[in-house]
């Protein structure tokens, strides 16, 4: 049995061309999380049996306590990531990449860092808790001020070799190899083919011994003993699809799924602010 995800992020609404009520919870999504974009799992629920509303309206109070970011920065803690081997003053050189491109790659893979592992907190401790009516005690004022990120490419603006690139460094740890969907991430990061090459030869190189795969198994079971815990008296009815009930929980259960990009993509994260080369 296959435990990919049950909508194709590549093919999913994109979140610029979302109108009407889609758009609204878009923008709430983003304003709420703090963050630039709305990664695949609001995305895929917005053709999944109408359920993004729904799913939203009972997860937004989740991600209001503050909680969720602590115990995401508790959790990436304790799992103790490795970093993959440094990048070589030759790689460096022929990569032909920019103090500025490594600046936006690192702020795109903060950006999705932040969604993902957010996303990964709350909504296991949402289908965890059976749906839980909380409370909001706490608010924050804080900001993050994002730059302008590069536009996310479509699947027909990627050239072949560079798709087939996105396959190879998305198929680590994935369920179907490379024919698994593809992660937006890898295509946001499209804009930089040099990058890609690198990064995938790098996770490869350190999952020779299945290290990044103990690691989502590690994670997995971090958040089933120890995930996000909230205090309710009272519970939401649901009455969500069957559909979209198992693909909000295959989502954060299945290792493969979230936790698997955010357990690779904080990874790739350490790794670049790591590189006392780039200078960034």
């Amino acid at each position: 049995m296959s435990s990919d995800i049950s909508y194709d992020p590549v093919s999913a609404i994109d979140e610029n061309e979302a109108v009407g009520l889609t758009a609204d919870i878009f923008l709430d999504i983003r304003q709420t999380m703090k963050i630039p974009l709305v990664t695949s799992i609001w995305r895929g629920l917005a053709d999944i049996d109408d359920s993004l509303e729904a799913v939203w309206s009972m997860a937004k109070p989740i991600y209001q306590t503050e909680k969720v970011e602590k115990k995401l920065k508790a959790i990436i803690s304790k799992i103790d990531l490795p970093l993959p081997s440094p990048l070589e003053n030759d790689e460096f050189e022929s990569c032909g990449l920019t103090s500025q491109d490594w600046e936006q790659i690192l702020t795109i893979l903060k950006a999705y860092n932040r969604s993902n592992g957010m996303n990964m907190v709350a909504l296991h401790s949402m289908i965890k808790l059976n749906f839980p009516k909380i409370t909001i005690n706490t608010t924050s004022n804080e900001k993050i001020n994002w730059p302008i990120l590069p536009k996310l490419m479509q699947r027909e603006q990627i050239n072949d070799d560079t798709w087939d690139l996105i396959c190879d460094v998305n198929s680590l740890c994935a369920p179907n190899g490379k024919k698994s969907h593809v992660a937006t991430l890898w295509r946001h990061l499209a804009h930089w083919p040099s990058f890609l090459k690198i990064i995938n030869k790098k996770l490869k190189s350190l999952n020779k011994t299945n290290t990044l795969q103990s690691l989502l198994l590690k994670t997995k079971t971090e958040l089933n003993q120890n995930g996000l815990q909230l205090k309710s008296k009272e519970f939401f009815n649901h009455n969500l699809s069957p559909k979209a009930y198992s693909t909000i929980k295959d989502y954060v259960y299945r290792e493969t799924q979230v936790v698997r990009m955010v357990i690779i993509g904080q990874t790739v994260q350490n790794w670049i602010e790591s590189q006392k080369n780039l200078q960034i």
